[in-house]
């Protein structure tokens, strides 16, 4: 007696399951971006000048009397490091992509370019008088990246572009990247009253963007602590 044949079922996945199972639609876009990351944060070194020693001349206090381009070196590196993890951490949830994505992708990416510009200015002029107008365009750089962040995110959230995941946790990490330019914008505001107060803001603002997955879920935490 020939054994019983069952027939296999047919398990149709739907459309965003496969999109999620085969490669990435957002690999190119990832790829270019890391290059224009590494060329960027590359540019930044070019502004640090190599001290001549003179005579008598100790090399220490030469190279201390360039503490302005030291820290403008330190700010525009971190500045550039925290965009790349955020856009890297981004991409990881971020499964598909459109022309409108890589718009708002490519004006990030213009002003990650325009970032060691903005360094060198204000590792020149912090200290002069033209310190405030240096502290401002930097702080505008700052608060465009943290613009362009948010726009990619929000697009790429709102139309469903995300990987399926925890709805709480996408919508926490939505919230983490709407304060972005809500707190570059206040650092902005500062830039015209206290260049101090500016850099202070700099420092938390990275301390809270430099993990973002541990900013989120502590977002995610205090929101059920709340409710």
């Amino acid at each position: 007696m020939k054994p019983e044949s069952y027939a296999k079922p047919v398990i149709k996945m739907t459309e965003w399951e496969k999109s999620e199972s085969g490669p990435k639609e957002t690999a190119r876009v990832e790829a270019f971006s890391d290059g224009v990351f590494a060329i960027a944060i590359t540019l930044l070194v070019l502004e640090l000048r190599v001290p001549e020693v003179k005579g008598n001349e100790r090399l220490l206090p030469l190279l201390l009397h360039e503490w302005t381009s030291h820290l403008a070196f330190v700010i525009g590196f971190f500045t550039i490091l925290v965009c790349w993890i955020n856009h890297h951490y981004m991409f990881e949830h971020i499964r598909r992509c459109n022309g409108m994505l890589l718009l708002l992708n490519g004006f990030k990416l213009l002003v990650v370019s325009f970032t060691p510009f903005a360094t060198a200015v204000i590792s020149r002029y912090i200290g002069t008088i033209h310190q405030q107008t240096a502290t401002n365009l930097y702080a505008l750089n700052f608060f465009l990246m943290g613009l362009a962040m948010t726009g990619i995110w929000c697009y790429a959230y709102q139309n469903e572009m995300t990987k399926s995941g925890s709805p709480e946790f996408l919508k926490a990490v939505n919230q983490l990247y709407i304060f972005a330019p809500i707190i570059s914008g206040v650092i902005l505001i500062l830039s015209f009253i206290n260049i101090w107060i500016c850099l202070t803001l700099f420092g938390i603002m990275f301390l809270i963007y430099v993990i973002p997955k541990k900013s989120a879920a502590r977002l995610e935490k205090w929101k059920h602590v709340a409710s």
